[in-house]
């Protein structure tokens, strides 16, 4: 004969051993001595907090024959003693997973008629109620707003959100709440005294830990391990049987994270993963102690009794190695890790792992702002009388922002020294055209302004066609000419190739026409011309255009 399972046998049996529920039970109670019990409940929250065993002792009190209030549930009676060992006719539980149908709610408005048998009242507790269907639910609001005075409905599902509103409001409802880890913890040590057996306190914290919150799935990870490991229960014995990894090894991954020691991350995570532990698991515990790392950084007065005291000394010494956002950065990649390895459709487990440590080991990409430096502006030599100065942009009264309090901060501007005397050279333009483009994406001009779309346009637009003398001569297309022709573009272009060149030189563009005549030396053709005859131009074009060649003297 097969034994009882823990959690069927040890059941609450009374409303002081319901865990984490005083906020139900109290106006359970309240609401018997009052004689103000409602005629529909509806309880929602998670799987294992003590739902249906509320509604069997719910059922147990307004039926118990004891004649003192505050003594029900006796569980000495003929009733609670009938409800305890599951054979009260009078108490129906319907499972909703199974019976979702209009003609399962038909059924049961026909049989709410009759008296109860044995009881004063006659009980329904509906359990996973958000699975039955819209028609079930339609066929369930006359009798639920106004049942027989001899009946109580409670209602269970952990879905709420799926129930209709017309359901909800004829109902009270409870909102049961994920049981605290020392609550849990507690009564595993409870149980345990009682069957018999005893464990480390890290052992039930762990088991307690992996239950989430629900009391039914601690207690049957409790039964396994007592299944497993006999008289003593330690805390090496569980992390085997549940296949999780020890907190060893999660101590020294994190360690290499705040050593940024790539290679020992990723040793510890193929290490951990090839003996057979579960990455979801794994990864489970890296975020529960990334938290403990971040909580005992930030919060130093948030409750970590759960953590032994050799691992909270640990813990706090790895906070004030860690910077403040790479624990948070590390945290939320290992989290988004998890979720990852949830879909289990991966043909390498641990690589969700690795990426998130070699991510998190590289830390923030915009952790800090960059040191500004000083804007330093060396004037420009005078320049030959007989050359013309290029124009300059005319002054410009920008309106100051209404919101921004301060000025944005300044962006590092450098003059570059001179350069060695001689002629300029298309292979000097062509050494700091690289640079002259970050320049003017970054803002490093005279004015300050960003220069992102010229700056590619200067990139993929523009030729450099000559250099003669101090003057650079791209060649580019008709609206791109008129684009780099204006009075702050140009300016901004010819400060940063004056910068970078340590001399004054003049920037002129070109149109596409423009640049040919002054290769050929030749007139420009007229467009009909060039469409029907000029095979040499076309070709000219395509090369330059479409294969991107350039023409060079």
């Amino acid at each position: 004969m097969a034994s009882q399972a823990l959690y069927r046998k040890w059941r609450s049996q009374t409303f002081d051993e319901i865990i984490g529920q005083g906020h139900v039970t109290q106006t359970l109670i309240n609401a018997l001595k009052m004689d103000r019990v409602a005629h529909a409940y509806l309880f929602s929250g998670p799987r294992g907090t003590g739902k249906t065993s509320t509604a069997r002792l719910l059922a147990k009190a307004v039926n118990c024959l004891a004649p003192n209030i505050d003594d029900r549930p006796c569980n000495t009676c003929d009733i609670c003693t009938a409800v305890t060992e599951g054979r009260l006719m009078d108490l129906i539980e319907i499972d909703a997973a199974s019976n979702t149908g209009v003609d399962d709610i038909r059924d049961l408005r026909e049989k709410v008629g009759f008296r109860p048998a044995q009881a004063k009242i006659k009980f329904y507790i509906i359990d996973e109620v958000h699975m039955l269907s819209n028609s079930a639910f339609n066929a369930l609001l006359k009798t639920l707003e106004e049942p027989p005075a001899h009946v109580i409905f409670v209602l269970a599902t952990t879905e709420p959100e799926k129930i209709p509103a017309t359901i909800l409001s004829r109902c009270q409802r409870f909102d049961f709440k994920r049981i605290r880890l020392e609550d849990v913890a507690e009564r595993l040590r409870f149980i345990l005294a009682e069957e018999g057996f005893d464990a480390e306190d890290s052992a039930l914290e762990y088991i307690a830990r992996q239950g989430g919150g629900s009391m039914r799935d601690a207690i049957s990870l409790l039964d396994q391990m007592i299944a497993y490991g006999g008289q003593s229960i330690t805390l090496e014995l569980v992390q085997r049987v549940l296949g999780a990894v020890t907190s060893q090894s999660v101590i020294d991954l994190v360690a290499a994270l705040a050593q940024r020691d790539v290679a020992a991350g990723l040793d510890v995570i193929n290490r951990v993963v090839g003996d057979g532990v579960d990455p979801r698991q794994f990864a489970r515990e890296i975020v529960e102690y990334l938290r403990s790392v971040m909580l005992a950084k930030l919060a130093p007065q948030a409750n970590l009794a759960n953590l032994p005291d050799d691992t909270l000394a640990t813990v706090r010494q790895q906070g004030s190695q860690l910077a403040t956002p790479d624990v948070v950065f590390a945290t939320g990649r290992f989290n988004a890790a998890m979720v990852d390895l949830k879909s289990g459709l991966l043909s390498i487990p641990q690589l969700p792992l690795e990426l998130a440590f070699v991510e998190a080991a590289a830390g923030p990409v915009s952790a800090e702002p960059a040191a500004v430096a000083p804007l330093v502006v060396q004037s420009a030599p005078p320049r030959p009388a007989a050359e013309p100065m290029p124009p300059s942009a005319p002054p410009r009264q920008t309106p100051k922002p209404a919101i921004a309090t301060q000025p944005p901060p300044a962006v590092p501007y450098t003059v570059h020294p001179p350069a060695p005397e001689g002629a300029l050279t298309a292979a000097m333009v062509q050494s700091v055209f690289s640079q002259a483009l970050e320049d003017l994406e970054e803002g490093r001009t005279k004015d300050g302004r960003r220069g992102t779309l010229i700056a590619k346009a200067l990139r993929y637009d523009a030729q450099l066609l000559k250099v003669t003398g101090d003057e650079i001569i791209f060649s580019t297309s008709d609206l791109m000419k008129s684009k780099f022709e204006k009075a702050q573009p140009r300016a901004n272009i010819i400060d940063v190739f004056s910068r970078l060149l340590g001399r004054p030189v003049n920037v002129k563009f070109l149109s596409e026409e423009e640049a040919a005549v002054m290769v050929a030396g030749t007139a420009p053709k007229a467009s009909a011309d060039v469409k029907k005859n000029d095979e040499t131009d076309a070709l000219v074009k395509m090369m330059t255009e479409e294969l991107g060649g350039r023409i060079v003297d």
